[in-house]
This record gives structure tokens, C-alpha cells and sequence, in this order.
């Protein structure tokens, strides 16, 4: 039932998101008495006269809603100030549902409403991606191994995966008293931020002092490229591809971008007194911080490729925006990390010039490992269907 609750939420958001507005899902809110309310589906468009916000309850039931979820999900919406309501339930509305409902201005979907909205709009849900960066086709062939000369034994799957992130844009300004001297830390930057699993996937700071975070500009990168919607038409049918939904809403994200910064900017200051010298480590405060901007979740398409012969299995991954290579497993001999530049054709062990071996009657590609060697002075390898007697 909860798959199903989340698969009707995506539903519901994709609709929003073909009428023109910005969709976060599960995000928490907090109200004037601090305290948390999640909505299902919030929906935001800037209009000339403001901003628009939508809130949206989605129930997947049997049972037809009452009224007293209505009145609840009004008190949520007058709590956070938030004027347009929408409740989706897959059961229908009782008759005073329906009544309160129209008296507090909600307007209640049931499946054949939202059935006739989707219709409405156009493209199919299933065939539909949102905000995802482009995917460059042409990175599908590039992926191939090519260093490896009998290429050909291999069994190719390749995948392309959509999973969503946060560009988070911050700005650290800290000021310290150090034995009566000011000292100020500043860092300036983007944070990405995994939306599925909360964790910092990149950082680079472009003022200032650069966070001890892991990151190699890879993702970030990713920022500078207009996120876009892409159909099955844009897809080749033969490349399975899959979509993760995010997890971690916006508030979240921000919330995680000020937590780590606190963790991994520092200043080293230098002091010296009358009697002493040193330095003393500097760290910021979550009020130091300011998020500037926060674009997402965008989802970042990845390629992933197996490669696959008897017992191995090789795997390389891309970014399917930008070609960066973030795995490959193709490159190097299982014995010693030299290049690679055969498959064992009895094992599939990944073998280099001077590990490989060529059966003396068929030339098959061996590895050291599976190659039979005769003889002391001319030595000569066979494999196990051309052994020796």
C-alpha cells in the first residue's frame, strides 16, 4: 500500500508539473507554534502578482475519506498559512466531505477525476521524465571496451539510471576574536546533495576557504547544464533505464549542506601573546551560514554498463550528460594492474601483454592461470580442449 501511495504522489506531482508548476514531495514545514507538518505534495508558480502555493494530501484507500480528514488537512493548510488545498483520495468522499470540502474551498480529486486531468494534459505519466539533465546517446558505443582485443567474447547490458540531487549554493561568513585580534573565515560554493540518501556527493568552494568534504567537481559540474523533460521518444526502446524518486525535500537538503559546512570548514589562526604563540582551530556556526540558492531535485543520469564472460563481471559508469567516468573495472590485469588487453576465453579473467598466453593449436586468448604449459626450453601453452597427452 505504500508503494502504491507513493507511485499515486509521483502521479499527482508529474499532472502539477505539466501545468506549469515547481513540485517538491514529502516536504516538512514547520508552522508559528514550530511544529512539523509533512505535505505530500507542494506545489509552487510564481505569478505577477506573488507566489502561488498549492498544498496536496494524497490517500491511496478503499474507503471513502470523511469528513473529519477534511477538517483536519484544513487545519494543516491554516496552520502554515497556506490558502489552496487539494485532496486526492483513490476511495472518493463521503457527502459531507464533499459539502465541508466546498465550503472551505478544497477541491477533492477522486481516481476519476484525476484520470480525466491526466488525459487532459497529454503525455502518459510512464513515458514522461522531469527535470532530469540530457542524455548523450552517443556515450552508449563510447562505453564499450575497446582496449581489449577479443572484445567480443564479452556480453554487454547497459542501464540507464535517473537519480535526483540537490545544487545547493552557500555562503560562510564567520568572524572570530583571538586573543583580542578579529580573524574571519569565509567560503563561498555548491553543495551537492544525494536526494535519495541525504549525503553530500560533491563540494567546491569558488571564495575562500575550501570545506575538508569529499569532491571532484564532477557533479557540480553538472549544475552549469539546463535540466529538462525527456519522453520515450527521446530514448532508444532497447536501453532499460530506471527513475528514483527523491527522499530528502529541499528544507532537508539545507538543513544537511549547513550541518556538514559546520563539520568540514576550519581556519588555522595564528596568535601570539606576551609569553605565547600558537594557533588556534576556527570553526563556524550554523548561523554563519546562508544558503543563497538551492536548484532540485534535479536527476543526474547515469550509464551503467556490465561487461560479462564465465565466471567475471566487469562494470564501467558514466555520467550520461557529461561522459565523466566515474567506474571502470575493464582496465586493468587481475594479476599485477598492468593495462589490460585481453579476456581469458576459459576463465574471463582480465589479463595484460605479459600475463597473456595463446593456445599453440586453436590461439585462444588464456590467461596465466588457465594456460597448460609444455616443455622447458620452447615452451609452449595450450588450453584444456587442445592439452597434450
Amino acid at each position: 500500500m505504500k508503494e502504491k501511495g507513493g507511485t499515486l504522489e509521483d502521479t499527482v506531482a508529474d499532472y502539477l508539473r505539466r501545468t506549469g508548476f515547481d513540485v517538491e514531495r514529502r516536504v516538512r514545514l514547520r508552522d508559528r507554534f514550530d511544529v512539523s507538518h509533512e505535505i505530500d505534495v507542494l506545489a509552487s508558480k510564481k505569478e505577477a502578482f506573488g507566489t502561488i502555493r498549492v498544498a496536496v494530501e494524497c490517500k491511496y484507500v478503499k474507503a471513502s475519506m470523511d469528513i473529519k480528514e477534511i477538517r483536519n488537512f484544513h487545519d494543516k493548510l491554516t496552520s502554515l498559512g497556506i490558502t489552496k488545498g487539494i485532496f486526492v483520495s483513490t476511495g472518493g468522499f463521503t457527502t459531507d466531505a464533499e459539502s465541508h470540502a466546498g465550503a472551505l474551498g478544497i477541491d477533492l480529486w477522486d481516481t476519476k477525476t484525476l484520470e480525466g486531468k491526466l488525459t487532459e494534459s497529454g503525455t502518459p505519466e510512464k513515458d514522461v521524465i522531469y527535470d532530469t539533465l540530457p542524455v548523450r546517446l552517443d556515450l552508449v558505443s563510447s562505453l564499450k571496451p575497446r582496449h581489449l582485443q577479443n572484445i567480443n567474447v564479452l556480453s554487454e547490458t547497459i542501464e540507464l539510471a535517473f537519480r535526483p540531487y540537490y545544487f545547493v549554493d552557500y555562503h560562510c561568513f564567520s568572524q572570530h576574536t583571538v586573543r583580542g585580534a578579529s580573524a574571519l573565515l569565509e567560503s563561498k560554493g555548491k553543495v551537492v546533495i544525494d536526494a535519495v540518501s541525504g549525503q553530500v556527493a560533491d563540494c567546491v568552494a569558488s571564495v575562500g576557504q575550501q570545506p575538508s568534504i569529499a569532491g571532484n567537481a564532477t557533479y557540480v559540474s553538472c549544475s552549469r547544464i539546463p535540466p529538462q523533460t525527456l519522453t520515450s521518444e527521446n530514448l532508444p526502446a532497447q536501453l532499460r533505464r530506471s527513475v528514483v524518486g527523491h527522499e530528502v525535500d529541499s528544507a532537508r537538503a539545507k538543513e544537511i549542506t549547513k550541518i556538514e559546512l559546520v563539520k568540514s570548514l576550519s581556519l588555522q589562526a595564528a596568535f601570539q601573546t606576551t609569553r605565547t604563540k600558537g594557533t588556534i582551530l576556527l570553526k563556524p556556526r550554523k548561523k554563519d551560514i546562508d544558503i543563497l540558492d538551492i536548484q532540485g531535485p534535479v536527476k543526474i543520469p547515469f550509464l551503467f554498463a556490465t561487461y560479462r564472460f564465465r565466471n567475471y563481471s566487469y562494470l564501467k559508469q558514466c555520467f550520461a550528460s557529461t561522459g565523466a567516468m566515474t567506474l571502470d573495472q575493464t582496465t586493468s590485469c587481475l594479476v599485477c594492474r598492468n593495462p589490460a588487453v585481453i579476456v581469458c576465453e576459459n576463465c574471463g579473467a582480465l589479463a595484460c601483454e605479459s600475463h597473456r598466453k595463446a593456445c599453440t593449436v586453436c590461439g585462444k586468448n588464456l590467461c596465466g592461470t588457465c594456460a597448460i604449459a609444455k616443455g622447458v626450453i620452447s615452451k609452449k601453452h595450450y588450453c584444456t580442449q587442445h592439452q597434450p597427452v
